[in-house]
């Protein structure tokens, strides 16, 4: 397997992409690409599951994805899923999906989808004097996103797709001047509070992605300049689509599949409200989106400069929480991780994995007191969950929460259900951790031994250690009635 070859997957909620890449000193070479129109937005049930038709198809694509990796080493792939993922309710698909694929599916929440595609966008895109604002029109979503040049100012995620908007206002497989109408008055209301929101003023506009992109090739069909759109473009096609009609008529005369004319309107629709709601006199048009953002995170991990590691340091700052304390935590939880043992005194190494989320939920394990004292484990894990944490995708805060969640007082086993095995070794490390860390002061810690099975874990210290500590002793006295509560028997 070459280490410079790498693969970014993105399940969008109107089509799935592979991007093939080859990286050689910072140059980034495109190999191979797949592209299906799985419109997987369209199969979601209004329950939260997914259509059965949908269903196959999507799994049939990412078989088909799987055959194309096989070659590719696993840490130097991506897969991540949008809008439609997040919304959906059925975990079954999921679990189905990732082994179809043969890679764990990252959901990222908007605000990292927005991150990560003007992250695609700056690499190539370069403007010396000018903020860049970037748009991205999705099958479920629409991306906004106000930077100047490496460093985003600003970015917002709309609900608004040219997926789930045909199923609203198109739903006949025509575009009509009503169903025209309402979706104009709707998306521009969706729209309305981001001119307040955004400092948009003399930015350079671009557009990227599928459907803007298939929008500036639409508009030479009127004699308009290719991929540079203007107000007057958007007009003119608008009134094109309404004359043609039929989806039918629509892909004959611009030459275009059936399945990308059904969902083209409303995707112009949602161009030309952000025109509107926005001031935009033209946008540029750029091929560069979701999957090249990917590709340079991924470059970012691979290379040790993570985004995730920087966002951890930026949470700490941001709430005021005890970097030391934090730091010291860390530490000593990662030395009690080498000294893992099994019943046969074999040794037990987490993987690398592992040791990142015990790092990172060390280091975020008290955010919770800048709200309060009280169960503050508990406001440590809910800010994980629920913040806009940039790198992260939606498992990763779960993991995150739940180790934090209960790294103090009960357990909850089923907190773990459906996560990965290590992760109550992971949450017993930390607790031990925090223990040894109570005084909140640079000590050396002990040399202890931890053995652990699946409902055991024993501790074994130096000599004479625990007599020296009488409050540590006590410490663990509690943290046995703790873990006693959750079936775990903790020995020393």
């Amino acid at each position: 397997m070459k280490e410079n070859i790498y693969a970014v997957i993105d399940l969008g909620s109107n089509s799935f992409h592979m991007a093939v890449m080859q990286e050689d000193h910072g140059r980034i070479m495109v190999v191979d690409r797949i592209k299906e129109m799985v419109q997987l937005g369209y199969g979601l049930l209004d329950g939260g599951g997914i259509d059965p038709v949908v269903r196959e198809r999507a799994l049939h694509c990412l078989r088909m994805f799987r055959e194309r990796l096989v070659n590719i080493a696993p840490q130097n792939c991506r897969a991540v899923g949008t809008l439609t993922l997040r919304k959906m309710k059925d975990p079954h698909f999921i679990k189905e999906a990732e082994a179809a694929l043969g890679l764990p599916i990252d959901i990222i929440s908007g605000r990292e989808e927005a991150r990560l595609i003007y992250l695609g966008v700056s690499q190539y895109v370069h403007v010396e004097n000018q903020d860049l604002f970037v748009m991205d029109i999705g099958g479920g979503s629409t991306e906004f996103i106000l930077g100047h040049q490496n460093s985003i100012k600003s970015a917002y995620s709309r609900d608004v797709g040219c997926v789930n908007m045909t199923r609203r206002f198109f739903p006949d497989r025509a575009f009509t001047q009503q169903g025209y109408e309402q979706a104009l008055i709707y998306i521009e209301s969706e729209l309305q509070s981001l001119r307040y929101l955004i400092p948009y003023k003399d930015a350079y506009f671009i557009g990227t992605s599928g459907t803007i992109k298939t929008i500036g090739t639409l508009i030479t069909y009127l004699g308009f300049e290719d991929e540079v759109i203007t107000r007057e473009a958007l007009k003119r096609l608008v009134r094109k689509f309404i004359a043609l009609g039929s989806v039918k008529k629509i892909a004959k005369f611009f030459d275009i599949s059936e399945l990308r004319a059904d969902v083209i309107g409303a995707g112009l629709v949602i161009l030309q409200a952000a025109f509107k709601i926005l001031s935009i006199k033209q946008m540029a048009v750029t091929n560069v989106a979701l999957r090249e953002g990917i590709l340079f995170d991924l470059l970012g991990r691979v290379q040790q400069k993570d985004r995730r590691d920087e966002t951890i340091n930026s949470l700490i700052t941001r709430l005021g929480a005890d970097e030391g304390q934090a730091r010291r935590v860390a530490i000593s939880s990662l030395k009690l991780a080498k000294m893992l043992k099994n019943r046969e005194g074999e040794k037990i190494t987490l993987n690398e994995e592992a040791l990142r989320y015990l790092k990172w939920a060390s280091y975020l394990h008290e955010i919770g007191l800048s709200i309060s004292h009280h169960r503050h484990f508990r406001h440590s894990a809910y800010l994980v969950e629920h913040a806009d944490l940039d790198g992260f995708s939606k498992q990763d805060q779960r993991i995150l929460a739940t180790i934090i969640r209960n790294h103090q007082r009960k357990i909850d086993l089923d907190d773990f259900t459906g996560l990965p095995e290590y992760l109550l070794k992971v949450t017993l490390l930390l607790r031990v951790s925090v223990l040894f860390n109570r005084g909140r002061y640079l000590q050396e810690s002990p040399t202890v031994e931890i053995i652990v099975s699946d409902k055991e874990i024993e501790l074994h210290f130096e000599e004479n250690w625990l007599k020296e500590h009488p409050l540590f002793q006590e410490d663990l006295s509690s943290e046995r009635r703790f873990l006693r509560q959750a079936g775990i028997d903790l020995t020393w």
